[in-house]
């Protein structure tokens, strides 16, 4: 099944939510899956928040199911996603990966 992975991303350090999103990916890979990040969707950096939300959108509607990384309730752009897998009759899987900030 090919998924999206949905994570917060506004507002943290982008190098953690970078590895974040790796460390789910292996999880949900290892699960027999394909997997599509945000980051993999949107390689270019600085681009408008729009730009960024209307790859993805397109991105999870090319997709069979949505994965909602944890704390994904707390992001509009989460569930925008979460909203429009619903609509599209997506499947919707939660992963609980705890998000750890970099302590650098």
């Amino acid at each position: 099944m090919k998924l999206y992975l949905s994570l917060p991303i506004t507002g943290r350090d982008l190098a953690a939510v970078k590895e974040h999103a790796k460390r789910v990916k292996k999880i949900w890979v290892e699960k027999g899956h394909e997997v599509l990040t945000p980051f993999e969707v949107c390689p270019i950096e600085g681009m408008p928040y729009n730009y960024y939300m209307g790859r993805d959108i397109e991105a999870l509607l090319g997709c069979d199911g949505i994965v909602l990384c944890s704390d994904w309730f707390g992001s509009k752009g989460c569930r925008a996603e979460y909203h429009v897998a619903e609509t599209y009759k997506k499947r919707v899987y939660v992963d609980e990966t705890p998000y750890e900030e970099s302590k650098v």
